[in-house]
């Protein structure tokens, strides 16, 4: 789910209908491959492009409205382009513009994200409020309430480029075509990967580059002491073993990356941050109720291997909104963005996918032609997580943060979108978003 990711930073509790915003935000659906979808009897993707209002409310910019575009096929059959921009009630605005998929040569793909945003009211939880003594902000065990909120604007770049390595489905084509009927695999044959446990033989392995930038500039002068510019690249490796990216029945994802700010340019700090992530996904079989069932399990970690701690005092860190953290729409959805942020961090989540049978959308006929809702999922969840000032197993394991959440995903314009709702002992988030949360 990262390319939305910096676009709606610190939003939460989205409350108005998510079908609006859905086809606003399509272009940042998150497709960690190359693919094209082919509807049954169809020989090629039909191209869409629509332009629509969208309405929310959020902590951070009250009421809020905007109008966005999206153009799927745009230039290239697996493309897809989009913009936004918005204004809220307590004068908050923003510009976002993006596009996914385009292919730049036989095996190089291109992502590339701009996010210019004014906010009335941004938040940052770094360490600069002394009224809170030795309890670092941003660490396990700190108050909720340890952070700086002021007016400030976030922008944010990235320019993320992918080479599919010429082995097991990525061999022969680098552009996949799925075959679907009503939204799902129509048979096993079309899967793009859960053959093997082995890259060489299933699945397709990317190595990726990413140039970012991304800057906060609060107006308070105090905000002057918080870490909030950086760029450089991230590098990684990705094996997506899924047999289908939108609703995977088997397989697994594996990434790793690098992530080095080299303190050039406007800068704040040199740091370095590293992350693993492991994705498994066990098909529970269909029922007379159910076209899929799914147990989907994820683990994550990471942790700054550049970090400095001397006299009380931490240099060679990421910015909060780049360092290990928990929080926001993909991990411990019922914490804000950054809400834990530390030198590492780990996290598990389990959830149970179910697309039943009955589909009560197909039958409105107005909303088919607006989205085209293909299938619906209902998804229990739960999660587990921690932050620590030192990367230790055993530190990292004990007195976990936790939540549990219900989540609904619906598969529409050939991308997923979902309403997840998480709660736990201090907060609750909902949240719209898309693609899966793993």
């Amino acid at each position: 789910m990262k390319l939305i990711t910096d676009y709606l930073n610190q939003r939460k509790h989205l409350l108005l209908p998510a079908m609006l915003m859905a086809a606003v935000f399509a272009p940042t659906s998150v497709l960690n491959a190359q693919n094209i979808y082919l509807d049954d009897g169809s020989e090629q993707q039909n191209a869409s492009a629509f332009i629509l209002p969208y309405v929310y409310t959020s902590d951070q910019t009250g009421f809020a409205f905007g109008l966005g575009g999206v153009r799927s096929g745009f230039l290239q059959p697996q493309g897809i382009a989009g913009w936004a921009i918005q204004g809220s009630a307590n004068g908050s605005y923003g510009l976002f513009a993006g596009g996914v998929n385009y292919q730049i040569g036989e095996r190089w793909f291109f992502d590339p994200i701009l996010a210019v945003n004014r906010y009335t009211e941004m938040r940052s939880y770094q360490d600069i409020a002394p009224q809170f003594g030795d309890n670092r902000a941003g660490s396990n065990g700190s108050s909720e309430d340890n952070y700086i909120e002021n007016k400030g604007w976030d922008i944010f770049l990235e320019l993320k480029t992918k080479w599919l390595l010429p082995i097991a489905q990525g061999k022969d084509n680098p552009l996949h075509t799925y075959r679907l009927h009503s939204g799902l695999l129509h048979d096993d044959k079309g899967a793009a990967g859960g053959f093997a446990f082995n890259p060489l033989t299933s699945g397709r392995t990317f190595v990726t580059f990413t140039p970012f930038y991304r800057g906060q500039e609060f107006d308070d002068d105090v905000a002057d002491m918080l870490q909030s510019s950086s760029n450089g690249i991230q590098v990684g490796l990705l094996w997506n073993n899924k047999d289908y990216d939108l609703s995977p029945s088997r397989g697994e994802e594996i990434e790793f990356t690098v992530k080095r700010d080299f303190g050039w340019f406007n800068s704040d700090d040199s740091w370095t941050t590293w992350e693993a992530e492991a994705s498994k996904f066990i098909t529970l079989g269909n029922a007379d109720w159910a076209r899929q069932q799914v147990l989907a399990l994820n683990f994550w970690t990471s942790d700054t291997p550049s970090w400095n701690e001397s006299n009380g005092r931490v240099t060679n860190r990421a910015p909060d909104f780049y360092s290990p953290k928990l929080g926001g729409f993909n991990r411990m959805r019922a914490f804000p963005f950054e809400r834990f942020n530390d030198r590492s961090s780990i996290y598990y989540a389990a959830e149970y996918r179910m697309i039943p049978e009955w589909n009560p959308w197909a039958n409105i006929e107005w909303l088919n032609n607006l989205v085209d809702i293909k299938w619906w999922q209902i998804v229990p969840f739960v999660e587990l997580g921690r932050v620590a000032p030192e990367y230790d197993l055993g530190a990292l394991h004990e007195n976990m943060q936790w939540d549990a959440g219900l989540g609904v995903r619906f598969m529409t314009k050939n991308s997923v979108i979902r309403l997840d709702w998480a709660a736990s002992e201090e907060s609750s988030g909902l949240w719209f978003m898309f693609g899966q949360s793993f």
